[in-house]
């Protein structure tokens, strides 16, 4: 079940993805972050992935789309948690390819992304 967790506030907003992101659900996440563009000018994102599954990869480039179009200076940070190799290529050609500030941290390492994406 995808989630967000309970300790997103302000403009930090974390989730759990544990199966693939469905249109609606995406569409609500993206409301959201735009919600908190409007009130604090800037977000930061925190997203767990424990495993990658199914088709999740389909909706890279709706990500990729969003993130160009809602100026990537308003992304402060982006934390993407995961095991899989290929959920630290993602984040690593999603820095590349965006600019944004986007990290990898593995599964081991989720407090120190927690602590990253808190942090001033």
């Amino acid at each position: 079940m995808n989630r967000k967790l309970d300790w997103s506030r302000d403009n930090i907003l974390a989730y759990e993805f544990n199966e693939k992101v469905s249109e609606e659900e995406y569409k609500g996440i993206v409301a959201e972050v735009e919600e908190k563009l409007s009130e604090y000018g800037k977000v930061r994102i925190f997203a767990r992935i424990p495993e990658l599954v199914g088709t999740e990869l389909s909706t890279l480039d709706d990500r990729l789309r969003f993130l160009k179009d809602n100026d990537l200076e308003r992304l402060e940070k982006y934390a993407i948690v995961g095991e899989a190799k290929m959920v630290e290529t993602i984040a690593k050609g999603a820095d590349a390819l965006t600019g944004a500030n986007i990290r990898h941290y593995t599964l081991d390492e989720e407090e120190k992304a927690k602590q990253w994406i808190m942090e001033d």
